[in-house]
């Protein structure tokens, strides 16, 4: 059977930084860099989930909420 060769470098899954193969274990995650992967990764559910907030906010109850916790400051 075929097999294809295995590459010398992969995706860090928590962050995207290529990492070698034989340092994966010893691989810390630059925050920054998790903060912008997790940002992309979730760029859609970031977008709805706002879209769904606007909505809420335009509706009776958003409103009064808005109202009530101003009242409430």
């Amino acid at each position: 059977m075929f097999a294809f060769p295995q590459p010398h470098y992969m995706a860090c899954v928590d962050c995207g930084a290529s990492v070698a193969r034989g340092e994966a274990g010893e691989h810390m995650c630059d925050p920054e860099r998790r903060a912008e992967f997790l940002l992309v990764r979730w760029r859609g559910q970031l977008d709805r989930l706002e879209e769904e907030f606007t909505r809420y906010l335009e509706s009776p109850q958003g409103q009064f909420d808005v109202w009530y916790a101003a009242r409430r400051r």
